[in-house]
C-alpha cells in the first residue's frame, strides 16, 4: 500500500505540470495573437532564469508593429507550410528556443558587451541580449525579406552579406567580446547541397574570425546544424565538437555546441588545412 501511495504521489506531480503548447513537437502559428502565444510557450520553461529572460525580451515587442508584420505576411503565411521561413514570425517558440542558449551564455550576468550574430535570421537571440543592455550587431544575407522586417522590429542593426569560404567579412563589421554562430548553413557545398565543410575548413574559419573579429578576453560560440556525415546520414560534425573540446571549449554533445573562452587566438596546429585567405587559390 505504502508503494502504491508513493507512485499515485509521483504521477499525480508529473500529471500537474503544464504541458508544452505543441505536445508533438513546435507548430507554427505565426497568426495568433501576440499575448497568447507567448503566455503559451512560457509554460515550456522549467528554469527561472530562462524564463526571466524570455519574459523580458517579450516585453519589449511593440505589439502595434507586430501586428503589421502579421498582416503585410497574411497571405504568405496561409498559403505555406510550417516549414517556411514565415515561420520565424512566431516569436514565442524562438524566444523560448534562444533563451535557452541566452542562460547558457550568461547574458542575464555578463557585464554589458558587443556581440555579433554571424547567421542571425530573424534576431530573436540578438533580442534577448538586446533586452539585457548588450551591443549587438546582425550578420547575414538580406533573403529572406521577413529576417530584416524582424530585425527592424527588434530595432537591431544588420551588416548585409554571407560567408563564404576563403572569403574575408566586410571589414566595418570589426571586433566583438562575443561571436555568436548557431544553425549555421553557410557551410553547404554550393555544388553539392548533400555536402558541408569538414573539420579543415571549419578550423581555417574558426582562426580567421579569432585573429580579425573577436577581442579578448573573448568568447566564440558555434552551435553546429546538422551535416551530411561520412556514412551518408543526417548528424553533426563530430570530430569538430571533439577538436574544439581538446581545446577547452566547454561542450554540450546533446545540442553540439562548443564555447571556447579564450585569452588568445586559438590556433589548430594539428589539423592539416589550408589559411583561411589562401583556400582554393593553390
Amino acid at each position: 500500500m505504502a508503494t502504491v501511495t508513493k507512485l499515485k504521489k509521483f504521477f499525480g506531480k508529473k500529471a500537474k505540470r503544464p504541458a508544452r503548447p505543441d505536445a508533438d513537437g513546435v507548430t507554427y502559428r505565426p497568426l495568433r495573437p501576440l499575448d497568447e502565444r507567448i503566455d503559451s510557450w512560457r509554460v515550456a520553461i522549467d528554469d527561472d532564469r530562462q524564463r526571466a529572460m524570455y519574459d523580458r525580451v517579450a516585453a519589449t515587442v511593440d505589439g502595434d508593429a507586430y501586428a503589421a508584420l502579421q498582416q503585410k505576411y497574411r497571405d504568405e503565411v496561409e498559403v505555406s507550410d510550417e516549414l517556411a521561413v514565415t515561420k520565424y514570425l512566431d516569436l514565442a517558440p524562438w524566444f523560448m528556443i534562444h533563451s535557452r542558449l541566452a542562460r547558457l551564455l550568461d547574458i542575464d550576468k555578463r557585464a554589458r558587451c558587443s556581440i555579433l550574430d554571424i547567421g542571425a535570421g530573424g534576431g530573436q537571440f540578438l533580442a534577448i541580449a538586446k533586452a539585457h543592455g548588450h551591443e549587438v550587431l546582425a550578420f547575414d544575407q538580406p533573403h529572406p525579406p521577413v529576417y530584416g522586417d524582424l530585425l527592424k522590429l527588434f530595432e537591431i542593426p544588420r551588416i548585409e552579406g554571407s560567408v563564404k569560404l576563403g572569403e574575408k567579412l566586410p571589414e566595418e563589421i570589426g571586433r566583438y567580446d562575443l561571436v555568436v554562430i548557431n544553425g549555421q548553413v553557410f557551410d553547404v557545398q554550393p555544388n553539392d547541397r548533400t555536402q558541408r565543410w569538414d573539420v579543415p575548413q571549419w578550423a581555417s574559419f574558426i582562426e580567421y574570425l579569432c585573429d580579425e573579429h573577436l577581442t579578448y578576453p573573448g568568447t566564440l560560440f558555434i552551435g553546429l546544424n546538422k551535416s551530411a556525415g561520412p556514412t551518408g546520414v543526417e548528424d553533426f560534425l563530430w570530430p569538430l565538437v571533439d577538436l574544439a573540446e581538446s581545446h577547452g571549449a566547454a561542450v554540450e554533445r546533446k545540442r553540439a555546441t562548443m564555447v571556447f573562452d579564450l585569452t588568445e587566438p586559438l590556433r589548430f596546429d594539428e589539423v592539416d588545412y589550408e589559411p583561411w585567405r589562401e583556400i582554393g587559390t593553390r
